[in-house]
């Protein structure tokens, strides 16, 4: 049984499911006899659905009301901690190329987590909710977090604490029927679960136009007439 689907049968909460699966990628480790890729240089050994093979790391963002691809790229990092902060930048930029504000709050799973993310969204003045996943030994944080937290706790306890609130808990829910609907779209409707170009530059021009696609899709959507 994989991890998430264990967390999920113990009753446990969506911010721990997502702890509970970012945990087991993260400790999973390829053969100790694989190769490079021999047909795409650029590609790097990742872990999938169906175990390790040679990949980009696809990241987007998506507006929680509409669904709409606000900024995405791929990338040659296996994990997604490095990609917090260069996805709220990119979001920023695109937000403000349309005239339009930042967002309210950004959501983020646990993969993203880290105390220097933490404290640098933070600094850039954005509302980031995002799983902490596994706490360490040291950290302490209440089930059912009531009055004022201690002024010497982390930045990761402070998160953590939050998500255990109701309406942090509320607002974290809504993640993944935000942006795992995005994903699943695109790979059913566009067939984006594979590739057809090699390179990194071909595999970011291919995920771009899988996004352009998706937008596409969502306001002709929008604008159809309401059946009566």
């Amino acid at each position: 049984m994989a991890a998430a689907d264990k967390a999920r049968s113990k009753g446990k909460s969506d911010a721990e499911i997502d702890a509970a699966a970012e945990a087991a990628a993260g400790s999973a480790t390829p053969r100790a006899k694989a190769q490079r890729s021999f047909t795409d240089s650029d590609a790097r050994m990742m872990k999938a659905n169906r175990g390790f093979g040679y990949a980009y790391n696809a990241q987007a963002a998506a507006d929680a009301f509409s669904q709409i691809i606000l900024a995405a790229y791929v990338t040659q990092a296996p994990v997604d901690m490095n990609q917090l902060l260069v996805m709220l930048e990119r979001i920023n930029l695109a937000l403000a190329a349309a005239g339009l504000p930042t967002p309210k709050r950004t959501l983020a799973d646990a993969g993203h987590c880290s105390t220097s993310n933490i404290e640098a969204a933070a600094e850039g003045d954005h509302d980031l909710l995002v799983a902490t996943g596994r706490l360490k030994h040291h950290e302490r944080v209440p089930d059912a977090p009531r009055g004022r937290i201690a002024n010497d706790a982390t930045s990761r306890e402070r998160m953590a604490r939050r998500l255990r609130a109701k309406q942090g808990r509320a607002d974290y829910t809504r993640r993944k029927a935000i942006i795992e609907p995005v994903f699943g779209q695109m790979k059913v409707k566009q067939d984006a679960g594979r590739r057809r170009l090699r390179g990194l530059v071909g595999a970011q021009g291919e995920f771009t136009l899988h996004a352009i696609c998706h937008n596409l899709r969502k306001l002709a959507n929008a604008t159809q007439p309401a059946l009566c």
